[in-house]
């Protein structure tokens, strides 16, 4: 007999929510976590005076399965528009130029781009724009597009400095590396209102937990199938079980399911982001225009760049109880990976006052923040790969969750752990 119904590896929001979503179909579950945190990179660091985020920091209304949890556990009411939405600075040339990330007509209004430029944005989201996905949070809903990159009909202004400044600053990665899926969600899921969940991105996924058996510094060495179902090693320890959800890195993943059938295995190969950046904590706080309009972000892609290090600044004065907060973050061209802490804060700080002279003499604190892997990258045929591995998972014990299982944003671990959830309790009869 087995030890528990279902063994969730991993305690991340995918996890979390598969655990949640089987607990309530009146099935016994133990959740295995190899940090001594839950939320995965979801996670709020609170300090005197002010919290550092690390991942999963915004959402809109496009994200309709997290504002379902929000109402189901009263945290949407606690939820805060930020002023600026998406409005961006964008650097091209040398020069701030104002976007508005959030509206149809932004690439209409923007000096960033010319009219060759505007016209091929516009011939590239119009279809977009007029279908609507099934799901706003599983890039699975727009497999259709992903045999093209963004960039494909794009001017190369179009596609290395708009279409590339959300890319690379929220995922680390060009516009010509990601599938044209990515940008048809993203149109569909970016816009309206930009919302933070109030002290704290982490809120949600720890109240998510509460009442899950969640064990904390447990890594898992190995899962095996044995046809009748699961055998989950974990610290010298087995646990038995009818199934088990993999809520991990797609890396992680293959590596303690040896046994996962060809299509899942070709899409466990999918290549992740990393980011490098920076807080900056000044004695006042710092506000950002473009062209005379307040900004919530700037963005220097990777054709400005130059010999600069930074990539990027998002305004977080309200995260900080006195003064201000900058988290400026390093582009890819710099190489942060090969400075050490000290010199990348450094070159990030002296890139902020170069834009900035009047943070010169503000900075009075410094934290550097590195994750790797960051987010899975889709890039063309990724999807479609997808799509196959989630047909065959069905016939084994064995399931998956994570945002490489849908879409790289918070609405997508929430409904990777859904979809697990739900194939699950079908195959149990739950």
């Amino acid at each position: 007999m087995a030890d528990v119904d279902v063994v969730v590896v991993g305690a991340g929001m995918a996890g979390v929510v598969a655990a949640r979503t089987l607990t309530a179909r009146g099935l016994s579950v133990v959740v295995l976590e190899a940090e001594s945190h839950t939320g995965g990179r979801i996670r709020t660091e609170r300090r005197p005076g002010l919290r550092l985020e690390h991942g999963g920091i915004f959402h809109t209304h496009g994200y309709r399965a997290m504002a379902q949890l929000l109402r189901e556990v009263g945290l949407d009411g606690e939820t805060v528009a930020i002023p600026t939405g998406f409005h961006t600075a964008l650097r091209r040339g040398g020069t701030w130029h104002h976007v508005d990330y959030g509206s149809v007509p932004g690439p209409l209004r923007t000096s960033a781009l010319s009219v060759r430029d505007k016209v091929s944005v516009l011939k590239a989201a119009g279809p977009i724009l007029v279908s609507r996905p099934k799901d706003l949070g599983d890039l699975v809903s727009f497999a259709g597009r992903d045999s093209r990159a963004v960039t494909d009909g794009l001017t190369p202004t179009a596609g290395g400095w708009f279409t590339a400044a959300p890319h690379e600053f929220l995922w680390g990665v060009t516009s010509d590396q990601l599938s044209a899926a990515m940008l048809a969600l993203q149109l569909h899921v970016f816009s309206g209102q930009l919302r933070e969940i109030a002290g704290g991105a982490d809120r949600l996924v720890t109240t998510l937990a509460q009442g899950l058996d969640v064990r904390h510094d447990t890594p898992v060495d190995q899962v095996e199938d044995t046809g009748d179902g699961v055998v989950v090693h974990a610290r010298g320890e087995q646990i038995t079980a009818r199934r088990a959800v993999l809520a991990c890195p797609a890396d992680v993943t293959a590596r303690i399911w040896a046994q996962a059938p060809a299509p899942v295995a070709a899409h466990l190969t999918i290549p992740y982001s990393r980011i490098d950046y920076v807080y900056l904590r000044t004695r006042e706080a710092i506000s950002l225009t473009a062209q005379g309009r307040p900004v919530g972000m700037e963005v220097v892609t990777t054709p400005e760049v130059g010999q600069a290090t930074m990539g990027g600044i998002y305004l977080a004065n309200s995260w900080a109880e006195e003064g201000g907060l900058l988290l400026v973050t390093a582009a890819r061209p710099a190489r942060a990976e090969d400075l050490d802490d000290t010199e990348l804060a450094d070159r990030l700080q002296v890139d902020v006052e170069k834009y900035h002279p009047e943070v010169v003499g503000q900075v009075t604190d410094r934290v550097v923040m590195r994750h790797q892997p960051y987010t899975p990258t889709f890039g063309p045929g990724t999807v479609r790969r997808l799509a196959a591995a989630r047909a065959v998972l069905p016939a084994g014990n064995v399931d998956l969750a994570g945002d490489h299982m849908t879409a790289p944003w918070v609405d997508g671990a929430i409904r990777s752990g859904q979809q697990a959830a739900e194939r699950i309790t079908d195959h149990l009869g739950a």
